[in-house]
């Protein structure tokens, strides 16, 4: 009799225990990536009064966003994106062809083209693999041919996001700009995990992750010029 009841008296302090943790569990939300970093391009080049440079973007003060990302990704990304941009003092226009507004104004694309979701018993996660591309001169024509020919994996990603800024700097020696600034963000599996008890919605949280980095960018452009 004595050993019944303190079985009984286990098994119910282990349901205890693992209410508690199912709770916890239901309970929290968080943001992480398997893989993740940024790659950066600026600089001035030294002109002579024998060859005609010139400064881009046309208009520093916009900046044109372009999302390329399925939904309901693209729509929380967008407009996230454009919150950031507007909390510095800039005119954010988001469209869908870049290549209008190739040095038009400052440039922004969010690439992810792929994405992944799960709805479990206790959670649901979504998660995404691209980048955030960043150009102040207004660069469109680099990444529109940069993403053509795009491979997106894991080994691949980060020498990607250096090649391209890599690319766009030859660009604008080229087309004889004077500065050259590119800044390209990236992340494999960013994932965002919420309880089915968390009021966190997962979409804005990812969104959120990625729209952050844009400020960093923004806050970096604002000190160096």
């Amino acid at each position: 009799m004595e050993m019944k009841r303190a079985l009984l008296v286990v098994g119910i302090a282990a349901l205890i225990v693992l209410s508690i943790a199912g709770v916890a569990f239901a309970s929290e939300s968080y943001v992480i990536s398997d893989y993740s970093g940024a790659a950066q391009q600026d600089g001035t080049t030294i002109v002579d009064n024998s060859t005609t440079w010139k400064y881009a973007p046309e208009n520093p003060g916009v900046v044109y966003i372009a999302v390329w990302a399925p939904e309901p990704y693209k729509n929380y990304i967008t407009k996230a994106l454009v919150e950031v941009v507007r909390s510095q003092g800039l005119k954010a226009v988001v469209v869908n062809d870049v290549s209008k507004y190739d040095l038009k104004g400052r440039l922004v694309v969010a690439f992810f083209p792929y994405t992944e979701w799960s709805n479990g018993v206790l959670s649901r996660e979504v998660a995404l693999s691209g980048i955030l591309y960043y150009s102040y001169d207004g660069d469109a024509k680099s990444i529109i041919n940069a993403t053509r020919a795009f491979d997106l994996s894991k080994d691949a990603i980060s020498t990607f996001a250096g090649e391209l800024c890599q690319v766009s700097s030859k660009r604008m020696v080229y087309e004889h700009i004077v500065n050259r600034d590119c800044n390209v963000a990236y992340w494999w599996n960013l994932k965002a995990k919420v309880g089915k008890l968390s009021q966190a919605n997962p979409y804005e949280m990812v969104a959120n992750e990625i729209s952050s980095q844009l400020k960093n960018f923004l806050l970096s452009d604002n000190e160096a010029k």
